[in-house]
Formats: C-alpha cells, structure tokens, sequence
C-alpha cells in the first residue's frame, strides 16, 4: 500500500513538473514571436516627399507618432496643461513620408463643429474620432504664399519673448491672385526653424512678392483656436502645423528654401 502510495505521489509530481515546463516554453515561444514594436521617430531623420501626382487625402491606419524635443527649457505640452495635447502636434520635430494632396483636399476637408474653441479632452468621442481620420497624415501641397508674419507668445512656446520663441504664420493659397480668406494657415514652428536658418520672414516675403510657386510639406493638424477667423484670415482651422518642409519651384524644379538663391 504504501509502495503504491509512493509511486502515485511520484506521478504527480512529475505531471505537475511537467506542466511547469510547458507553461515556461509556451511563454518563451510567445514572447519571441510577438512583433517587434516600430521604433521611435527620430528628431532630424531626413523625409520626402514621395512621387506621384497631388490627389486626395489618404486616410492613413498607422501615422508616425509624434516626437518632441525641449526647446530652450520648453518642453513639448508648452507651459498650458489644458492644451498639452494640442501643443505636443504642434511642436513635434519629426520628418515623414509626405503624401502629395491637392490644395483642395485640405480647404475642403470638413471639421466637426463641436470641437470648435474646445480642449481636446472635452471632444466627443465621435468628433475626436472623425478629426483622428486625417489628423496626423504628413502631407505636401503646391500653392503661392499670401504673407507670412511673426506672432505673439504662445502656450506652445511658454509665452517665450525673444524672437526665437515666436511661430511664423504664412499663409498658403491655391492660386497667386487669392487672399488669406482662402488660405490654408501653414506654420513655422521655432524648434524646425532652428534647424533651417533661412526660414525668415523677409526670406517668405520676396517669395510672396515674386509670386513665386511653392511646395510645402508637413504634418496635417486641426486647430480648433480659431473658427472665428474661417472666411476672414483663413478658409479652415485645418493647417500644416507644423512645416517641415519649403521647397520654391525654380526652372521647373523643387529647390529647398535653404538653398534657393535670390
């Protein structure tokens, strides 16, 4: 009796021992086969703009997820924790593959009113899901600017003072002869502009002057700040926010601003 007492015990263990070790492989084998995650986007990565004729907007399932970099003590959310989400679009410093759209693709695209003058984290959850659709596509577009001007401090930039702190706002149109209620706002972020230092307002002015064409490439953002100025100073709360890219077309090619000459 007891010897069958021992032998019982004995295949219990080696059942429970058993089970041990499968449970062990079966985690092992789980964890090398699950996805590598995508790596982070890397500040100063070069992008492009990828071939192909303008068209429509994609919809995107996966988009680059945003970097950031502290600027000068400014950190991404700014110094607004009320608008930490907007901010941390706005200054993001990551390049992409931008998808050439159509000027109208942009002015046209629709926005939920009820966003509108709205932290993001009061959105409805249908709006914010509507606005995610298109937010964050890196896009490129052709156009002509109608002016570009140094604004005020902002919460993005902690209410900084000197110049370097300031966002440009230029304003991008379809056509030379249009004015800024049509326009779609593109916006020169001080963390990029560091990086690019012909990026000035005097620079973009001769650009308006001439009527010269221009592609700019950037990341697609909804700013609900300023509905109020929609058919005044801008055709859409829409923007490329920041750009990350200004090309001039000089002699049927695409020069970076950087190095276009005079």
């Amino acid at each position: 009796m007891n010897r069958n007492r021992l032998v019982f015990v004995a295949a219990v263990l080696v059942i429970c021992i058993f089970i041990v070790l499968v449970v062990v492989v079966l985690r092992f084998v789980g964890r090398r086969a699950a996805p590598t995650p995508p790596a982070p986007p890397v500040a100063g990565k070069p992008g492009r703009v990828l071939p192909g004729a303008p068209g429509a907007l994609p919809a995107l399932s996966v988009k680059p997820q945003p970097a950031e970099i502290n600027f000068q003590g400014c950190p991404g959310e700014g110094d607004n924790p009320r608008q930490a989400d907007l901010n941390r679009l706005k200054n993001r410093v990551d390049e992409g593959e931008y998808v050439p759209v159509t000027f109208d693709s942009i002015a046209n695209l629709p926005w939920p009113k009820s966003v509108e003058r709205l932290s993001r984290d009061k959105w409805p959850a249908a709006d914010e899901a509507s606005v995610e659709k298109y937010e964050g596509v890196p896009v490129s577009v052709e156009g002509y600017l109608a002016g570009a001007k140094q604004e005020g401090p902002e919460s993005p930039n902690c209410h900084g003072d000197d110049a370097q702190f300031r966002d440009f706002h230029v304003w991008l149109v379809k056509n030379a002869s249009d004015d800024r209620s049509r326009s779609i706002v593109v916006e020169v972020t001080p963390r990029v502009r560091a990086n690019h230092p012909n990026w000035q307002t005097d620079v973009l002015g001769q650009i308006v002057k001439k009527d010269q064409r221009v592609r700019i490439s950037g990341w697609l953002m909804l700013d609900p700040e300023h509905p109020d100025q929609v058919g005044k100073t801008r055709g859409t709360i829409w923007e490329i926010h920041p750009i990350m890219q200004i090309e001039v077309n000089q002699n049927g090619q695409w020069t970076p601003l950087d190095r276009a000459g005079g």
